[in-house]
């Protein structure tokens, strides 16, 4: 009985010991390994997306492709620059100018949100940074 106690706690402990070991989550991840998680430049979209016509336009954005899921539209694009340009393009374009406001913002190490509101609809800009020069994003929209 012993014997299998002593296993069953040594058996457990190297279990735990392993499952400890390894690569951390994303924050723990280098810039190289966030950019291979964005993968190659996407080409852009034929087009232009389905964005209500008066959500501002931000300079360097460049729209790879849009999908619908009942009433909501997510456009998926990316901006020339950094995390941090991309923040705050979005921020000032949005924040009580032609109808819109933001509702709430946040900012992490390597990826942001704007969530925003607006002529009838509610939505948010999701950014990830792949690296300084560049900007993955989706947009999100949706009826109030």
């Amino acid at each position: 009985m012993r014997r299998s106690l002593a296993l069953i706690l040594l058996v457990g402990a190297a279990a735990f010991a392993v499952a400890g070991c390894g690569g951390g989550g994303a924050k723990d991840k280098d810039k190289g390994e966030q950019a291979a998680d964005c993968g190659q430049t996407p080409a852009a979209m034929s087009g232009t997306p389905q964005l209500p016509t008066t959500f501002p336009t931000v300079s360097g954005v460049t729209y790879t492709g849009q999908s619908k899921e009942g009433p909501t539209t997510k456009v998926s694009g990316y901006r020339d620059g950094d995390l941090d340009d991309s923040f705050d393009a979005y921020n000032e374009a949005l924040d009580g100018k032609n109808g819109w406001s933001v509702t709430s913002k946040e900012k992490e190490e390597d990826d942001a949100e704007v969530n925003f509101s607006g002529h009838g609809t509610t939505g948010q800009v999701a950014l990830k940074e792949c690296d300084e020069d560049r900007t993955n994003l989706t947009i999100t929209v949706r009826p109030a």
